[in-house]
């Protein structure tokens, strides 16, 4: 294990994300792990690594960082403008810097490394999660050691690109099945009408805890005890507006739950940047 990038600017935001720590919800840990799992397995998938194996999860811009040594990168998710494109891997020489100078389309990119990054792991899982103390917290000038090395990796190769079916585009016009909720029979039949009418946009109070949706206030059913809480779930506030729980939300909340989305999307989700109109139907 060698030292291979150097963390020069987190920029918005820079962390460490895997799989996730499944398991741990009845305790009040959330699963946590990576916002955009598919795009995190594409960027392994490029160099070999397992699916699950740690990676640099990268927010919106202005990250920098430094290449230590001759090192493979794979890149998946977000094209935030780095000049390594978005579902390729390369062998980058030393003293190269990665630039996230701007975001052009998505929210997310999943730097990887062979063998992914060797960080200490809580709970079965290296990924971080601020809210709750759990990770480790990048800051400038830390250096992250990969587990694997490049050497002989690909000889001869200068350059790998992802398969059709490992990439993904986030510029569709962007439409969502959804389930009912668990408290879907609480709300009036006018409430689940205007969720899955009207467009919805994402507020930039919007985090990895969740996404919150500006629209019309929706009429409220009655308090109920807390219960547990999955991740794309529709919290629906005192406010009437929606809160879409995400992989770092609460386990357990009191707000009623008019519609959950599927799992298989909350990828897809993750990818929406605030401002981002969203539709909704009933699956």
């Amino acid at each position: 294990m060698t030292e291979c990038i150097e963390i020069l600017s987190p920029g918005v935001g820079c962390s460490i994300q895997d799989a996730g720590r499944p398991g741990w919800r009845r305790f009040g840990v959330p699963p946590g792990g990576a916002m955009d799992r598919f795009s995190m397995r594409s960027a392994n998938r490029l160099l070999g690594n397992r699916p699950d194996a740690p990676v640099l999860e990268l927010l919106m811009q202005g990250q920098k960082l430094r290449l230590l040594e001759d090192t493979w990168v794979a890149l998946a998710g977000g094209d935030l403008g780095a000049s390594l494109k978005p579902w390729s891997a390369e062998c980058l020489p030393a003293g190269k810097e990665l630039h996230c100078l701007n975001r052009y389309e998505g929210l997310w990119s999943y730097l990887a490394v062979p063998g992914g990054f060797e960080v200490p792991r809580w709970f079965g899982s290296a990924s971080t999660d601020a809210r709750n103390g759990l990770g480790q917290v990048l800051r400038n000038g830390d250096c992250l050691r990969s587990v694997g090395s490049s050497r002989d990796l690909y000889p001869g190769v200068q350059r790998r690109l992802s398969v059709a079916e490992d990439r993904r585009s986030f510029s569709a016009e962007l439409e969502f099945e959804l389930l009912p909720g668990p408290q879907f029979d609480s709300f009036a039949a006018s409430a689940r009408a205007v969720l899955v009418e009207l467009t919805w946009t994402i507020s930039s109070r919007s985090d990895r805890t969740g996404y919150r949706l500006k629209g019309p206030a929706l009429e409220v059913p009655a308090s109920i005890p807390s219960e547990p809480v999955l991740p794309g779930s529709f919290q629906i506030t005192g406010s009437g507006q929606p809160i879409i729980t995400m992989t770092d939300g609460p386990t357990v909340g009191g707000y009623a739950k008019l519609a959950v989305l599927k799992e298989a999307d909350l990828d897809r989700l993750a990818q929406c940047a605030p401002g981002t109109q969203l539709r909704f139907r009933w699956a």
